[in-house]
């Protein structure tokens, strides 16, 4: 099957391992992406949480020009940027404003009790519109929470999914 769309998800920057590092970590990722590019992938979505699926938008930012690819981004609901950890904030801005196109989901400020189920809805949106994921986490033990219902919905809606680390 060709594939021209991909969809990150990933752990959060307080899941991610410590080792491989956020470096070594992007370039991991980055090698994925010029390899599924070469195979004809040109859109890649990012859900830009902090943590793996800002380093996956960051790397393909990086390749955009050589690859010809682009980066759109589902932002989950208004105000999320508020959700963003200080350290990431300016990667999360620079992400947003260099991304090919985006989307806002949900155009009102929720309660954070609605936190949940709107990345859970952000996360069907995109696995939705995509023809594979890339998952940022061990594909052997994955911990609960997002990342890993995202892999299932991936999985029950017959895509392949690519394991990073």
């Amino acid at each position: 099957m060709r594939y021209v769309s991909l969809a990150f998800t990933g752990y959060r920057t307080e899941k991610l391992p410590p080792e491989p590092g956020a470096g070594k970590l992007k370039e991991m990722i980055a090698g994925i992406i010029r390899g599924e590019a070469e195979r004809g992938v040109k859109y890649f979505m990012s859900g830009v949480c902090h943590g793996a699926d800002l380093i996956a938008a960051d790397a393909v930012l990086g390749l955009r020009e050589e690859l010809g690819i682009e980066l759109w981004c589902a932002v989950p609901f208004l105000g999320h940027r508020d959700t963003i950890p200080r350290a990431e904030l300016e990667l999360y801005d620079r992400v947003l404003e260099s991304a090919d196109g985006s989307i806002v989901l949900c155009k009102r400020r929720p309660d954070p009790s609605e936190f949940g189920r709107l990345y859970n809805e952000r996360n069907r949106f995109m696995v939705q519109r995509c023809d594979g994921l890339i998952a940022i986490c061990p594909g052997h033990d994955i911990q609960p929470g997002g990342t890993k219902n995202t892999v299932e919905m991936a999985r029950h809606a017959g895509k392949n999914v690519i394991f990073v680390l």
